[in-house]
């Protein structure tokens, strides 16, 4: 660690509003390891290895802000790569998963990223958000994506990382009736199952510019690796199953497990089985500011 240490002070800097929660995956103790490996996999395979995917520039002295911060792990993980003249900022709606100690610049609060500080205003230079498919509604999509856009300074950087979930996948019944069961999960949630197209519409509306997406198909086959995208996306449906069960697009325990085994046998058996990923990432109107650039790597 190259900075002081302190404990966590969630909610000590700002007070935030009340937030109703759509969020449909777990936000407990459980999700930590889950969250930590799905972080370090989607860096190395979906951002080649990159913490800052985005043609981000800092100056000593710039802010980074992430939504949806979880654990806090990508933060984390970049501030102990860069000069500690770089301040972190990471908001979540709950604080549950907030790490107990960080980094002397690095801050936690529970906050939403659709209603953010006044004071905010053109104070990041780079917003990381990651998988928020499963927490905003459309209409809190247009507000996030709006509020993003005030807090960046001009030239600064929004990057996103979303999964495309499939209306049609060719695998198999099996998979076509589980991935039904998710897209039917979002609709009943009020959430988007085709963000990533959704996000790039929505930037350009919003006044970002050079909006640029970056797609990464991935095996799902079985690996060596204890950890891997299969086991990424077993831990995904397995995380939804409460939900699933609780909108009763299965009907117990017992069918979830049927499908879940019998999903997974058909991937075995199909050689092009795969899910992707994609970085969305979009510039706000820069006022010709020259800065230095750090590169980020894992």
């Amino acid at each position: 660690m190259i900075h002081e240490s302190r404990a966590t002070e969630v909610g000590v800097q700002l007070k935030a509003p009340m937030v109703k929660s759509h969020y449909i995956l777990p936000s407990d103790d459980s999700e930590i390891t889950r969250l930590n490996l799905q972080n370090q996999l989607l860096t190395r395979e979906v951002c080649d290895g990159k913490l800052i995917f985005a043609p981000a520039e800092l100056e000593h002295g710039e802010q980074v802000l992430e939504s949806g911060t979880g654990t806090g792990i990508w933060l984390l993980s970049l501030a102990e790569t860069i000069p500690p003249t770089i301040s972190f900022t990471g908001i979540d709606i709950h604080t549950r998963l907030f790490p107990q100690e960080f980094p002397s610049n690095v801050s936690f609060i529970q906050r939403s990223i659709t209603n953010l500080p006044a004071e905010w205003t053109e104070r990041f230079k780079i917003v990381n958000q990651r998988l928020l498919i499963g927490g905003l509604t459309r209409k809190e999509w247009k507000k996030a994506i709006q509020e993003i856009h005030r807090v960046l300074v001009p030239g600064g950087w929004l990057q996103c990382i979303e999964p495309n979930i499939p209306l049609k996948t060719d695998i198999g019944p099996h998979t076509e009736r589980m991935f039904a069961a998710v897209r039917d999960l979002l609709a009943k949630n009020g959430l988007v199952h085709d963000i990533v197209e959704v996000l790039g519409r929505k930037l350009s509306k919003t006044g970002f510019t050079n909006v640029q997406t970056h797609t990464v198909s991935l095996s799902a086959h079985r690996h060596e690796e204890e950890f891997n995208h299969r086991t990424l996306m077993e831990w995904f449906f397995l995380a939804l199953k409460p939900g699933i069960l609780a909108q009763k697009l299965l009907q117990s325990e017992e069918e979830f497990g049927e499908l879940m085994q019998n999903m997974l046998k058909e991937w075995d058996e199909s050689p092009q089985v795969a899910w992707s990923w994609s970085v969305v990432y979009a510039q706000k109107r820069e006022n010709n500011v020259g800065t230095a650039k750090f590169c980020i790597y894992m």
